[in-house]
Order: C-alpha cells, then structure tokens, then sequence
C-alpha cells in the first residue's frame, strides 16, 4: 500500500539518536515519523558516559533533572600501570560526565519524545529507498519513497520529504545510499560485565582504568550500585561469563573485588570506520550509521546525540521556509571533523592502553606522569572530552575571519568564543540564548556595546540592518535586559565582554545550537548583513504563520537549477576537428594543465579542460563528489559544447570517470587516453597508508608528502611546496574526500573489459605507485586495442614535469 502520513521528516533508528533528532525536529515545529525494526527498546546498558555538551542539548529539551534523578556524576579518573598510580585526571563540576546507560538514555529521550506528542513505531523496517537523488540536488517538492515492512508483514510504500538515518553501524540508509563505510575492526575481543560487586571498596564518582602487560580493565560506577567492567579478552574467549570476567579481574585489577549479581555479560568486537558523507540529496545519516569507534573516554553515544542536534536544527530552518538549502552542506562539513577526531583520539588511547613491551610501557608511564604533574589532561583533555572545546570549521556559509581585528588574532591562540565556538555555557544560559525556556528556533545577534552606549545606538542599527529577516534573527543586547535591573545588566555586559574575550564594542552572530558563525564591530556590520543573507530568506512583505512556514517551499529550492541544467566549467584550448575532453587529477582543477596548454597542436584538436564539481571554478557546486557523477557532467559539457563525438583525455583520479563516459555513451566516444589513471578496478589505498591520504583532505602537508612521493622524490621543494598549496586552493576537504572515497571502492572492470576503444595509457618512470607493471595488470588487461608508453624523466604529472614529450606522445595516437 501506498500511504501518505502527515509528516516532514522520516527517522529510521529511535536509539539515542533517532530520539534526540524527533525531539530537536518536534520542538521547532516540524512533523515526525520515527521507526524502529526493534520490537522494543533494548535493556541492557550499552553505552555509559554522557559529557557535558550532551547534557546541555538535554537540558534544552527539559530533560535534565531525569538525567540527574538516575545518573551517577563522575568526578576524577585514576589511571594504574601493573596497579600502581600514574595519572588521576579531576573534573570540575561543568566538565564532569554522568554515567547514565544508554537504555535509561533512551527512556529519559522517550519521555521527552511523548510529551512533545510524538511516538516511536516498533517493529517497522526500512526495506528500501527510492527516488534519491544521486547528483546531489534538492529540488523543490522533492521527496524519497521508502518502503517499510510492518510486524504482520504488511509493506508499505511511504513517501518522505527528507529522510534521517540513525539505525546504527549497519545502517540500511547509508548502504542504500551507496555510501562507502571505510576503516577497519580491531583484533581484539573485548569483554563486558555489568555486576555488583561484594563489600565494595571503590569509590562511587571515580572511574578506575587499569594498564598492564596482560590487558587493559576499565571500572565504572554505574547507578543503583552497579559497576561497567571492561577488558580485552583472551583470543579463545568467544562466549564470555561472569566467571571469565573475575578471572581476568583478579589478573588485571586491584584485587580483592568480588563480582556478583550480574545484569548483563557479553563480548564483542570493536570498530573505527567513518561515512564517507553524511549525506546525499535529502537523507542524512547519523550516529553509528556515519562512525564507529573504540568506547574508550566514552564518546560514542554523545557523538551520535550531537550529530542530531546539528542536521535537527538545520532542517527545521529549511523546511520552515526560513533557511536556505545550503545550509544543510556543512552538517557533514561540521559533524565528519568530529567524528574524524573522536576516532582518531579513541583509536591512539585504546592502542596505546593495550601495549605489553617494556619500552612501550615506560614511554606510555613517563608520559602519563608528565600529563598529571601538569595537569595538562585536566587542562585540555578533559574540556575536550566533554565537548567545551569543539570549533566547527567554516565553509562558505560558515562564517569568515574579518581582517584587522586584535580579537582575531587572540583567537587563534585559544578555542573557546572564537568563530565556529560555542558561547560559553553559562554565559548563554544567563543571556536566554540556551535552556528549556529559550526559543530554539531562531539566530542571535549577541550584542557587546560600549558601557557609554545609553542610547542603544548599535541596538537600532543592527535592528533596522536585519529588519527582513526579523523573524529568524533575535537581537540581545548583553547590557540591556529587561528582566534585569541596571547594575545586574552592567554586571552582564563585563561579563559577556569578558568571557567572550573581546572588549570592545560588537556584536557576536550565534546559530541555533549556540556556535558562533561571526564577530565583529561597527564597522562590519554590511559583513553582517551579507552572512545572514548568505544563510536566511528574506521574510514576504506578509507575516507568515507558523503553519504557512511549515507547508510553503523554500524560496531557494525554486531558484536551484536540476541536475541536467548544470553545464560544467570548461577552459577550451584551440579550434580543430577533433574533441577532446580533458579531465584532471585529484589535487588539482582545469589548471594544472596550463603548463601544457602552449604545446598543443590546437589547428588540429579542441580541447575542453573541465572543472569537477567542488574543483577550482566549480568549487560552490554541490554533488555527490563521484566519478560517475563526473562522467555524468562530461556528457553534458560535450551537450552544451556540441560535441557529438569526442575522445577523453583523464590524469590520475580523471583516468575512472573516462571508461565511464564510455559505459554510459560508447557510441560518442572516439578514444580513451588514461595518463597515470585509476584504472577501472579502483585504487584501493592500504589501511596503514589511509590516514596519509584521508587527512590530505584538510592538511596542506600531507597532499605535499604525496606529491612529493608520487613525483618519485625528483622535484624541488619549490615545486612540490608550490603543488600542494596550489591544490588546497583548488579543492576543498568535503570534495577531496569524497572524490578519494570514490575512486577506492569503485570497481567495473567486469563490465569494461574486451571494450574496443582505442586505449593509450602513459606513465612517468618516476611513479612509484601507477607504474607499468601496474598498467599492464589492469588497463592493458581491460582494453585488447591498448596501448602503453613510458615517459622518462617524469613522475605523476608529466604534463608540468615533461609537456613536450606529453603532447608529442598524446597527439601521435590521437592523430591515428
């Protein structure tokens, strides 16, 4: 059957997640559908420890006294090696973590989810997705046909305007979405005991982690007089009982600890994987479904939490009418950085907790004794930890650094109330931005004046500055709450100057969930202007209610043209009969051929050097960041150009989306020229080499060490300094990645092989990775009409290292 229910956002998955993502989406207005396969909610504990920034997003949604009715506050963490001290990390009370198990977590949410007049459908599975669109786009009116299997085997065909995914690490969101899950799963077993233990002698707000040459054990208080006992087990331990757990207690803990009553014994293995996106079109995913990592510090649930607060919020603006689409860009922006660094910091503490050689040991000892007589884990891991110091990248719509500020540069030398921070905590409670009784929906324009401004001079200029978008953006001016008497608002303002560190006159643009998109002063108040123009619409001459906002299309989603009406970019190089449609590498857009563009014979050919999406001058367009969606878009540049017949020129990443061109049009294409390419099996990248390549996605000197390596270590550090800068500015992380992504889990040798284009591929003597031996292995076995040359004196990019030898060698076969 096919059903259509009142409802803007479907939810798959009411774990911690699914539930925050309901109640953040309920709040603001919008309407919900949650399902859940489960038949009921899980009863065992899970996940243990939520952190401070968790529990503000469950303070904002009335929640936390039930959090502090059940949870246990954890106030220090002991560390022991061979059971002696070497580090005691102490949480002030803004920094410290609850332990509350995930199905009280759930309860609590559950509540809060009924008494915003939602439900959770049990036993309702996600079968399918239908309808998404793989370019990317958002068009109006859109929607995603899922197909629900009910408890009595019914299924239904539903259709949904925006989609969420949070059923965990084996989403069926994302494998619909096709969304590549990269990583790896760790050796070990770990081992789980939730018991009691007998004539306890542990204190109960401390959380005690014991190192030691046979096994890491954790200990954690848990409510109602339960103790998380957690262990790497054996390698023969596959079922694991209470009486393996105090075996491995007595060897590895302090001794004398009897373990009864249990509530829950189990054992499992333990991941560290990332989405390649978060999302896709109109479905996001979240939580489990986008990372998984190691439980150690406790982060997995708080990530997933946070991830639900960050897209909730955006959509609502959206489907409110009130934000403009692209908005919704930078959740994966925002969210995939986090997850990247929770999974690396977890990943270092649980290799670095398992070390068993006396080396290893005293350097892990040394340098956790050197942590504590600093107090630097105090200092910066724990704020970390708890989510005080998270800073949110910028994209276009994020915000941007204003030139000739000293409060910039003392911005740099901290985290906290710079751009893409949070306000403080406290500070936003006091000032009504944040709370149960704030209104979640709209911006802030925090206003800082001068103690001299009586006459609210800055107030009446910001306010008339946003008087079209009044109904998304509040302006509070820090010195002049009414609710507040004179000298508590003088007290307020010193305050907000203070802990916002900035003393003179400005005004602070804060999001939603409390980060700040922008700070400046009187004289950047048209930058103002133009970021909330960037991010908002405009109000209609005509106050709109709130249900009118809720049912009405997003002006920008009018204005956004369809897939088939984007033309790519193209630097056209000379005028001849022959097509060529040249496409670039991963580090660099239409550009980096330039160097070769005065050797080209261009009486004879046309050459159309293209920009993929997210590249140089097609930096802003959004996509999928695929190489099918760039071979998609070749076919529409030749289209525009009037090409109906062309050859394919592609260098390295541009090697895949070439064969592509061929399986989607083969009668359109003339040859195929592959200089140092992907070939079409892909080029999976070895797990100890992936962390090199994924953070070249943000960091300028991995993308030169690869340069330098793929060159073969021959070129100057002018050269390959000047490469890898040139590259961040042609491409940014989200694209890099996500083209990265791509080209390693793409393989269609099986339907390219026996084609018989015409096939040249080159290479540089000097690659160490896309070398002959590798060609003949792939391409030469794909194409029977193959051909291959070997350029000397060259290594990845013989088109700068070698052009006339390029040219000369490319021409020839084109001319045949």
């Amino acid at each position: 059957m096919f059903t259509d229910h009142a409802c803007d956002v479907l939810i798959v998955g009411a774990g911690p997640t699914g539930l925050t993502a309901a109640c953040e989406l309920l709040r603001r207005g919008v309407r919900v559908r949650l399902i859940d396969a489960a038949p009921a909610p899980s009863v065992h504990s899970k996940a243990m420890l939520v952190w401070p920034r968790t529990i503000d997003i469950l303070e904002d949604l009335g929640l936390s006294d039930a959090v502090s009715e059940v949870a246990v506050k954890l106030r220090q963490m002991t560390y022991f090696s061979e059971n002696r001290p070497v580090t005691r990390m102490r949480m002030t009370e803004d920094m410290a973590p609850f332990c509350l198990p995930q199905r009280h977590t759930e309860e609590i949410l559950a509540d809060g989810l009924k008494g915003l007049g939602g439900t959770v459908e049990r036993g309702v599975r996600l079968l399918s997705l239908q309808g998404v669109d793989f370019s990317g786009a958002i068009r109006p009116d859109g929607h995603v046909t899922a197909t629900l299997e009910h408890p009595d085997g019914t299924l239904e065909r539903f259709a949904a305007p925006w989609v969420i995914g949070a059923d965990g690490a084996a989403s069926t969101v994302r494998t619909q979405l096709g969304i590549a899950y990269e990583g790896a799963t760790y050796d070990n077993r770990f081992l789980i005991t939730d018991a009691r233990i007998a004539d306890n002698p542990l204190e109960s707000d401390e959380i005690y982690y014991h190192q030691s040459r046979i096994g890491v054990l954790a200990i954690v208080p848990q409510p109602y007089g339960l103790y998380r006992f957690f262990t790497n087990a054996p390698p023969e331990l596959e079922e694991g009982t209470l009486a393996d757990m105090q075996r491995l207690v007595d060897l590895r803990g302090p001794g004398g600890l009897r373990l009864v009553e249990p509530d829950w014994v189990t054992t499992f293995r333990v991941h560290r994987r990332r989405a390649a996106s978060f999302q896709l079109s109109r479905v996001f995913i979240a939580g489990d479904a986008a990372h998984a990592h190691s439980p150690m510090g406790g982060q997995g649930l708080n990530t997933g939490i946070q991830d639900a607060q960050n897209i909730a919020w955006k959509l609502a603006s959206v489907i409110r009418g009130e934000a403009r689409t692209r908005l919704l860009e930078d959740y994966t922006l925002e969210r995939a950085a986090v997850a990247d660094a929770v999974v690396r910091d977890t990943d270092l503490q649980t290799r670095a907790a398992m070390w068993n050689r006396t080396g290893q040991i005293a350097l892990r000892d040394a340098a956790m004794r050197t942590l504590d007589r600093t107090r630097v884990l105090d200092r910066y891991y724990v704020p970390v930890a708890a989510g005080r110091r998270w800073v949110y990248g910028r994209s276009d719509s994020a915000g941007r650094e204003l030139p000739g500020h000293w409060c910039g540069v003392k911005s740099l030398l901290r985290r906290e109330a710079k751009q893409g921070a949070s306000v403080p905590r406290a500070l936003a409670l006091a000032l009504g931005l944040a709370g149960p009784e704030a209104d979640p929906s709209p911006y802030t324009v925090l206003l800082t004046p001068a103690a001299t401004d009586r006459a609210g001079d800055l107030t009446r200029a910001v306010t008339q500055l946003l008087g079209p978008w009044s109904r998304q953006v509040r302006v509070v001016n820090a010195g002049a709450l009414g609710s507040l008497s004179a000298k508590r608002n003088e007290q307020l303002l010193h305050r907000a100057h203070k802990e916002l560190h900035c003393r003179r006159a400005g005004f602070y643009l804060v999001r939603p969930d409390g980060h700040i998109v922008l700070h400046g002063h009187a004289e950047d108040l048209r930058a103002l202007h133009d970021e909330v123009d960037r991010m908002l619409v405009p109000a209609d001459p005509a106050p709109l209610d709130r249900t009118d906002a809720l049912n009405r299309t997003t002006p920008l989603e009018e204005d956004m043209p369809a897939s088939s009406q984007y033309v790519p970019f193209a630097h056209v190089v000379g005028h001849g009969p022959h097509k060529v449609v040249v496409l670039h590498s991963l580090f660099g857009g239409h550009e980096s051929f330039e160097t070769w563009w005065p050797y080209l014979d261009q009486a004879s050919f046309s050459y159309a050097f293209m920009d993929a999406r997210g590249f140089s001058k097609a930096a802003d367009v959004a996509g999928t960041y695929s190489t099918d969606e760039i071979a998609s878009d070749v076919l529409t540049l030749a289209d525009s150009l009037g090409w109906e017949r062309f050859s394919l020129i592609g260098h390295s990443l541009g090697g895949m989306p070439i064969q592509q061109v061929y399986l989607k049009a083969p009668h359109r294409v003339a040859k195929l020229v592959g200089l140092n390419p992907v070939p079409a099996t892909g080029m999976p990248i070895p797990d100890e080499d992936f962390p090199l390549f994924a953070d070249a996605a943000h960091q300028r000197d991995n993308r030169r060490i690869i340069i330098d390596l793929t060159t073969g270590h021959k070129l100057t550090p002018t050269f390959v300094d000047a490469w890898a800068t040139r590259s961040m500015e042609a491409v940014g992380a989200v694209p890099f990645r996500g083209y990265l992504d791509s080209f390693r889990t793409t393989d269609f040798a099986a339907r390219i092989t026996g084609a018989d284009v015409p096939a040249l591929v080159v290479v540089g003597e000097n690659d160490p990775a896309v070398t002959a031996e590798a060609m003949n292995a792939t391409w030469m076995q794909h194409y029977p009409a193959g051909e291959l040359e070997v350029i000397g004196n060259a290594g990845h990019y013989a088109m700068v290292e070698t052009p006339v030898a390029l040219a000369t060698v490319v021409e020839r076969f084109l001319a045949k």
